[in-house]
């Protein structure tokens, strides 16, 4: 097997896990209950989720130049490049909110379940477009 392909297996599969491990814990955190909310537990699952965003964003950077060695160069010209693009406008929203929730240390719930909530619902509609631009 090629070392570009089996590069690239690997990390789509990284990708892959840390981008829904990612999506889950905003997921649980956007419809979770009061007990879930404590400020202990929000604060270790950002600590968590930390390093699910960092997997992603690293592969991802990596995906894209792997894209750009086999060339790709113009991500304007076709379903698969204007979907990495979506996803890169996503993963810049999730990383300015994700910023903000670990700036926030007023400890409320109700602010820690929209900033979740946006997370969630910004990845779940980048993945929609997505699924409309690559089928």
């Amino acid at each position: 097997m090629e070392v570009g392909s089996w590069l690239w297996k690997v990390t789509y599969m990284i990708h892959v896990i840390s981008n829904a491990a990612f999506f889950g814990i905003s997921l649980v955190f956007t419809f979770g209950n009061d007990e879930l909310m404590k400020e202990a537990v929000v604060k270790r699952y950002l600590k968590i989720s930390s390093g699910l965003i960092f997997f992603t964003g690293a592969t991802g950077i990596l995906l894209l130049s792997i894209l750009s060695m086999s060339g790709m160069d113009d991500l304007t010209n076709n379903a698969i490049g204007q979907s990495a693009l979506a996803m890169i406008l996503g993963y810049t929203i999730v990383l300015f909110v994700f910023s903000l929730a670990l700036i926030y240390k007023g400890g409320e719930a109700r602010i820690y379940k929209k900033l979740f909530g946006i997370m969630f619902f910004s990845y779940l509609f980048i993945y929609l477009i997505r699924v409309y631009l690559t089928t």
